[in-house]
């Protein structure tokens, strides 16, 4: 059995790393016109967030400039994101994004503030930009296409090559992956959860508090 690494953060990147959720901003402002209906299915429970994106996504017919110039116009990070990345950069420490979101668009994110996309790992849709809209698919740890738990899926791989997973999240798709986690920073619905659930998590509103508390854990 091979000797685990010591320790990974795992981050969600939608109103985790960012303030508000950035694929529904692009859909709110882009479409396409059964957006709304596709919306509501997600939040019903009909389909989850990867279909809702593979849906979605497919009628988007803008072009992948038009796209990445709204976001990086509108994208906004918790406080002190950056200087986070930066610790978790200097300190060695592995760090990698895992999101039901879309690849273009988080990359477009993290350039607009500086940061080589190259230079954190990020799994999350796969996007391709056809004549008439995007295609997106997910795959698993293991490169099988799957249309649910896609952030869990890594997390269950991840449990195998760490002895400790620290998580960051914002939603109930974030649920099962904080589940397996070893120390879980939670906000927004998923914080909610854990508090009516007496289950114990670090609340986050801004990176600050996120990187003092960190800095406890690796110490």
């Amino acid at each position: 059995m091979k000797d685990k690494k010591p320790i990974l953060i795992q981050s969600d990147f939608d109103n985790t790393i960012t303030i508000g959720n950035v694929s529904e901003q692009i859909h709110d402002k882009f479409g396409p016109d059964n957006w709304d209906t596709i919306y509501q299915n997600y939040r019903s429970g009909k389909i989850s967030v990867e279909e809702s994106n593979i849906y979605s996504f497919q009628f988007l017919n803008f072009t992948e400039k038009q796209l990445n110039e709204f976001v990086i116009n509108n994208v906004k990070f918790r406080k002190g994101f950056k200087q986070f990345y930066d610790f978790i950069l200097s300190k060695k420490i592995d760090y990698k994004i895992v999101s039901s979101g879309v690849d273009f668009y988080i990359k477009s994110s993290l350039k607009s503030i500086g940061i080589d996309y190259n230079s954190v790992p990020i799994y999350s849709g796969i996007s391709e930009f056809v004549n008439d809209g995007i295609q997106i698919k997910y795959t698993d740890p293991f490169g099988n296409h799957i249309s649910s738990e896609f952030k869990n899926s890594f997390t269950e791989y991840h449990k195998n090559n760490y002895s400790k997973i620290i998580y960051l999240g914002d939603s109930l798709t974030d649920l099962n992956s904080s589940f397996k986690s070893d120390y879980v920073f939670a906000t927004s619905k998923l914080y909610d959860y854990y508090v009516n659930n007496d289950l114990l998590c670090f609340y986050f509103d801004n990176y600050e508090d996120v990187l003092s508390k960190i800095n406890e854990l690796i110490n």
